[in-house]
């Protein structure tokens, strides 16, 4: 198979820049996903590796070939877009078929090798129909099968999930893990916005916003080590909650000022955070890292419901620390609360972020 590498790749619409000077290596036979919100820079990045678009500036290399100048036809990649882009008038076999017809392979070759993959992908039964007839699910498998088709060095996916349902979502975010990773083997670069497939199906995730790569990293590292503010707040359900205050020391002990509370910070993080005594920098704490009690507890914070979300095994509490809003906590189960009531909330110890406030990246 084949090693992708953007190598300081931008990429111009008029004066909006969609790519901005990335560099980017997809190892071979992984599975690399792009995540990020809409308009970040996915899906020109995937069209630039497929020729669909062409760079400014930079370079792109598929193996051992710079593909720059290289038509798409020629870069022995295949892309499946966001709409399958069937062909409405042609059968489930001709659709498959088109591209081996299109690159003249001989019609008995060609009739082996789609009965081969639509039979791989469990759609042997359906090669006679037309889109129309299809469900959301079998549409997919016949524009996958029509990639695989042309075994190529290199797949691109651009949100090939988000015109199902839910249900059908999860269960074919395995499958194409699964029959891609797991069975063919193949480079694959999956573009999405949905943090939770980056980091069920990913090997490693390129976080992408304003055109930039964030941070590249397997979903654990990314969770857990976020470079940045950003990639912070974007990974996660609910997001991370983000308090900017004041780093205080008082008697050999730091504290953040956010208003009215001031909360101590471990001394596990003094080092670290020494050089900001006196500046305003940002806590992150998870909303599943927050401890909440329904009676005042030493080391405990007070704070004010404005509202809450049961949602049967887990309940988000929105509130709010003196004039300071909205954060969120998660707890488990469904318990009773009231709005305008008061909690009693902590951050775990262990599981504080630090960021700078000016440039956002992480201090610790």
């Amino acid at each position: 198979m084949a090693r992708v590498f953007l190598k300081n790749v931008t990429k111009r619409f008029g004066k909006v820049v969609a790519v901005d000077h990335v560099t980017l290596e997809v190892r071979d036979k992984e599975f690399m996903v792009l995540l990020g919100p809409s308009g970040c820079g996915k899906t020109t990045t995937l069209r630039l590796i497929a020729g669909l678009e062409d760079p400014d500036e930079g370079e792109i290399w598929i193996g051992e070939r710079l593909v720059n100048e290289i038509d798409p036809v020629e870069r022995n990649v295949a892309m499946v877009f966001q709409s399958y882009a069937l062909y409405p008038h042609m059968t489930v076999f001709q659709n498959i078929e088109f591209p081996l017809k299109m690159a003249r392979v001989p019609k008995e070759e060609r009739k082996r090798k789609v009965i081969e993959v639509a039979r791989f992908l469990g759609i042997e039964n359906l090669l006679n129909r037309y889109p129309k007839q299809l469900s959301g699910g079998q549409q997919q498998r016949v524009a996958l099968a029509r990639a695989i088709v042309r075994e190529p060095e290199v797949f691109l996916l651009d949100e090939p999930l988000s015109n199902l349902d839910a249900k059908l979502r999860v269960k074919m975010r395995f499958e194409l893990r699964k029959l891609l990773h797991e069975k063919l083997g193949i480079t694959t670069i999956y573009v999405t916005h949905d943090q939770v497939e980056a980091m069920t199906m990913a090997d490693r995730i390129a976080v992408m916003n304003e055109g930039k790569v964030m941070q590249v990293g397997t979903p654990i590292e990314v969770f857990e080590k976020p470079a940045n503010m950003f990639v912070a707040g974007f990974i996660g359900v609910p997001p991370m909650n983000f308090m900017e205050g004041t780093l205080v020391e008082k008697e050999n002990k730091l504290y953040l000022d956010i208003g009215e509370v001031s909360i101590e910070i471990p001394s596990v993080y003094k080092e670290p955070l020494s050089k900001y005594v006196g500046k305003s920098i940002v806590l992150g704490v998870r909303p599943q890292d927050i401890i909440v009690s329904t009676k005042p507890m030493e080391g405990y914070y007070k704070g004010r419901i404005v509202g809450y979300e049961p949602l049967g095994t887990e309940t988000y509490i929105h509130f709010t620390v003196g004039r300071l809003t909205d954060y969120v906590a998660v707890v488990k189960g469904n318990i009773q609360l009231e709005l305008g009531g008061i909690i009693y909330w902590t951050p775990r110890p262990d599981k504080l972020y630090f960021f700078d406030k000016n440039t956002g990246k992480a201090i610790t």
